[in-house]
């Protein structure tokens, strides 16, 4: 006869599975590569990067990587997204969309449907871990994973925002979401105290203990990292002491900002915060 244990441990591995599948696992997949689709009856392009040994029975994370002004989806995709994808190994699909007029003004939430469009065709197309979606972007790109955090929080697990700004809106806002803000002390187009103001926002809406961040003089060769104790979802501060890069340096000479961004993604996973 089944134990009462054995049972509920059959019970929450079936639980679990099923809670894995999306309509895309065991599909043939779509090749990476330039994409299109329409949106609000104007033609959209992204990049889709898959893992070189792709499963389409295994359940992949997936990071969005939005582009900066005046930059573009192939400049994301060359970038290696950011750092991340050589961090990634075969577990992430990245997917680098195409601003519109170089950027993210995200005009009547048009972005914010692109977006809820490129989620809809990876759950249809692929297979992919609904609890594991992620955003990051520098300046205008990070905007809008900021403003993908406000409107979509039952989407994505996690943002990271390197000196982003109030640019792109934040529709909703009010549910946590796990928060990395990354900005420079000489940072003379999107000012550090932009940067503030994002990640205060959130540590409002993720129920965080104030504490004392500080930050390095404009122009150090440094960057200090404060973590916060937060009750419903994690917030981490970078500052740095330089200006308004997408790969600031910190100590050292290092360059920090995807390792940050990739351990603070696992950690949101792990239920860090």
């Amino acid at each position: 006869m089944i134990t009462i244990c054995a049972l509920a441990l059959v019970l929450l591995t079936a639980s679990q599975a099923a809670e894995a599948v999306t309509p895309g696992c065991g599909k043939a997949p779509p090749s990476s590569g330039t994409k299109s689709m329409t949106v609000n009856g104007r033609q959209r392009q992204y990049i889709l990067q898959l893992p070189s040994s792709y499963d389409r029975n295994k359940s992949h994370r997936v990071v969005i990587g939005y582009h900066w002004r005046d930059g573009s989806m192939n400049d994301v995709a060359n970038g290696g997204f950011y750092g991340l994808r050589s961090l990634a190994g075969d577990s992430t699909i990245f997917v680098a969309p195409n601003g519109l007029n170089a950027g993210w003004a995200n005009n009547g939430g048009e972005d914010i449907t692109f977006t809820d469009q490129i989620v809809a065709m990876l759950k249809n197309d692929l297979c992919v871990d609904e609890g594991q979606f992620f955003a990051t972007g520098w300046s205008y790109g990070g905007s809008m994973s900021h403003s993908v955090a406000c409107s979509r929080p039952n989407v994505f697990k996690a943002v990271s925002v390197i000196a982003g700004a109030q640019l792109s809106g934040c529709s909703g806002g009010s549910t946590p979401v796990a928060y990395l803000g990354i900005h420079g002390a000489a940072d003379n187009v999107l000012p550090i105290s932009m940067g503030r103001q994002l990640r205060d926002k959130w540590l409002q809406t993720n129920g965080c203990t104030s504490k004392n961040a500080p930050d390095p003089s404009s122009g150090q060769q440094n960057h200090i990292k404060t973590v916060y104790s937060c009750s419903r979802a994690a917030v981490t501060w970078i500052g740095h002491g330089g200006g308004h890069v997408p790969d600031p340096s910190g100590s050292n000479g290092a360059k920090f900002a995807p390792g940050e961004t990739w351990s603070f993604f696992n950690a949101a996973v792990a239920g860090g915060g």
